[in-house]
């Protein structure tokens, strides 16, 4: 038999699931904007010659990303190397 403790502290666990669940789609979601970001900027790079800089605030690429996307590029241009 279930008692109001343990239906309360079932729903806090599901509660604290969903919540992990949440904060995971959000940190893919996250990383696949980066991806994408980097990709074009390399991309966009290499067409009109211009510095990553320049290039950034082309594509209009968030500022709230910008650092996580110069990483990425960098890393990227590294690998290729």
């Amino acid at each position: 038999m279930m008692t109001r403790a343990i239906e309360t502290e079932m729903k806090g666990v599901c509660n604290l699931s969903q919540g992990i669940m949440d904060k995971g789609i959000e940190k893919g979601h996250l990383e696949g904007q980066i991806q994408m970001a980097s990709s074009i900027v390399i991309s966009l790079m290499k067409t009109t010659n211009k510095s990553m800089s320049e290039v950034l605030d082309m594509a209009d690429i968030d500022k709230a990303i910008r650092p996580e996307v110069e990483k990425a590029v960098k890393a990227m241009i590294q690998s290729d190397r």
